[in-house]
């Protein structure tokens, strides 16, 4: 019987990718051997503690854990061997409304069995990582879990690899990872710290993300969205993405909800300069108010998974309007000593 994949299906079906980013504060990489499980924290290579553990802290924190790996088929022979890797990142700054991008730090824990540990002392102060100064990139490559993360995120993977050795992706650490959702949309990346989620990647697209090269105008045909932010707002973010270029990817957003309503939202977002802010130059930052609504001319019945018996509907917003406000008086920014 011939296999069918439900990611060409849904190209088929015409889906625009955007507002189905994952939207988490924290992320938790794990450095671990495949092959992974349908789902990984069962996979064998996980200790029983580890494994309560990341249930317990999921049902209490907005926390994705995921497991990670260079493509090597064992992880320095087990999990008890030195030298694993550990990554949190963790939304920054940690203040409500205010969007950024993610802070990361590493660790080199002795083992699997030491995951626990080690994230607790960072949670509770007691140890900090090294600051991750590098990006992270992070192709879903989990067949175990959808054969289309295998059928067309291991050539993108392979591929990436031997750009990086060629230097054209530069500062980059390329990554297996588990199960990230949207195993429609493969091949699917995430890049940190930023948190963009990416689908229907290609080795020239990811080229161009990674090095912000040629028009930003691209991007909408492989955009997730930005997972810093609720569904509704990812459509919003995207349509000033490509009014802003690449320099986008630099500003900090502020976001307030001023109404919302089971399929309207009423939002106000200013945009501002991770760089101006620090400065003790007065700064004006940008501000939109924009109406986000349900879309019902742009939902698709489109199956979500090769596994899925029957297509779903899936429910799309449009910003209905959005408006540039008036500039705000000028204001010194608060620098902290």
């Amino acid at each position: 019987m011939k296999q069918s994949f439900c990611a060409i299906a849904n190209r088929e079906s015409g889906e625009d990718l955007i507002g189905t980013a994952s939207h988490y504060q924290t992320y938790v990489l794990i450095e671990c051997p495949t092959p992974w499980a349908a789902k990984a924290f069962e996979s064998e290579q996980i200790p029983d503690a580890l494994r309560r553990y990341v249930k317990a802290v999921k049902a209490k924190r907005a926390v994705q854990f995921l497991l990670v790996s260079k493509g090597r088929k064992t992880l320095r022979a087990s999990n008890k061997a030195s030298g694993i890797r550990l990554m949190v990142y963790e939304k920054f700054p940690p203040v409500d409304g205010t969007v950024e991008k993610y802070r990361g730090y590493e660790f080199e824990i002795d083992g699997l069995e030491r995951v626990e540990t080690c994230l607790e002392a960072h949670w509770q102060g007691d140890r900090l990582g090294k600051t991750i100064t590098q990006k992270d990139v992070l192709i879903c490559t989990h067949g175990m879990r959808d054969r289309c993360c295998a059928r067309f995120g291991q050539p993108l993977f392979k591929n990436a690899l031997r750009r990086a050795k060629q230097g054209r992706l530069p500062n980059v650490r390329l990554w297996k990872v588990s199960h990230i959702g949207g195993h429609r949309f493969a091949p699917t990346a995430i890049t940190l710290p930023d948190g963009r989620y990416y689908g229907r990647l290609t080795l020239s697209a990811l080229e161009a993300v990674i090095n912000r090269s040629g028009s930003a105008r691209q991007i909408q045909s492989i955009y997730r969205g930005w997972g810093m932010l609720p569904t509704p707002l990812q459509i919003l973010e995207r349509q000033l993405l490509i009014q802003y270029g690449w320099a986008w990817f630099d500003k900090v957003l502020t976001v307030r909800v001023l109404s919302s309503s089971g399929d309207e939202l009423l939002v106000e977002v200013s945009v501002g300069s991770a760089a101006k802010q620090s400065s003790t130059e007065p700064f004006r930052p940008t501000t939109y108010r924009a109406k986000l609504v349900q879309d019902a001319h742009s939902q698709v019945c489109t199956k979500v998974s090769c596994g899925s018996a029957i297509a779903k509907p899936i429910v799309k917003y449009r910003v209905d309007e959005c408006v540039q406000m008036a500039i705000a008086p000028v204001r010194a920014a608060v620098v902290e000593p």
